[in-house]
């Protein structure tokens, strides 16, 4: 009769399976922790396991969930993407995804900043816009004028000018612009 097998507990933590004798405490030590060898010891943040697809378009990846969160928070994932693991067989629609989800919060609360610039003052209504060969828009606020450059319908060799003042700048030339840009 051949011996009989020794038996171990098998649990898993995250993407990683733990084996530890059942006798044994679960203590630092006594577990073996066995990992695919694709994956990256960082994290399942960081694996580099999934596609993202948009339909009419082409599946890009292998990407990690921080490079797809990254990508939403710049605007170059839309939420309407879907994904799947390099293992999965069918897509999924990206926000019905958990892990995305905590990725999306992980990356948005280490890269949020306190504004440098008072809001306030990016809201103030204090700015006319001259565009070659039309009259001034205004008065708009700086939040305003860069929302307009960002869609497009404010050139950005356009000029400003501060309501009570009597001389213009470059759009790009002006601070207040130039933070509300980064703030989008």
């Amino acid at each position: 009769m051949p011996p009989s097998p020794r038996k171990r507990i098998v649990t898993r933590r995250g993407s990683s399976i733990v084996l530890r004798a059942p006798d044994a405490p679960p203590r630092q030590g006594s577990s073996v922790v066995l990992r695919a060898p694709d994956q990256d010891p960082a994290g399942p943040l960081h694996e580099k396991t999934w596609f993202v697809w948009v339909e009419g378009g082409e599946p890009v990846g292998p990407v990690s969930l921080e490079q797809i969160a990254r990508g939403m928070k710049a605007g170059k994932v839309p939420s309407e993407a879907s994904v799947r693991r390099h293992t999965d067989v069918f897509w999924t629609e990206l926000l019905d995804v958990p892990e995305v989800i905590q990725a999306l919060k992980s990356v948005t609360a280490e890269t949020e900043a306190p504004p440098s610039v008072p809001t306030a003052r990016l809201t103030m209504k204090e700015w006319l816009v001259w565009v070659d060969g039309s009259d001034p828009i205004g008065p708009v606020s700086a939040d305003q004028i860069a929302r307009g450059i960002k869609a497009g319908k404010v050139p950005s060799d356009a000029n400003i000018q501060r309501v009570d003042d009597f001389f213009a700048t470059g759009v790009l030339d002006e601070p207040d612009v130039i933070a509300a840009l980064k703030a989008l």
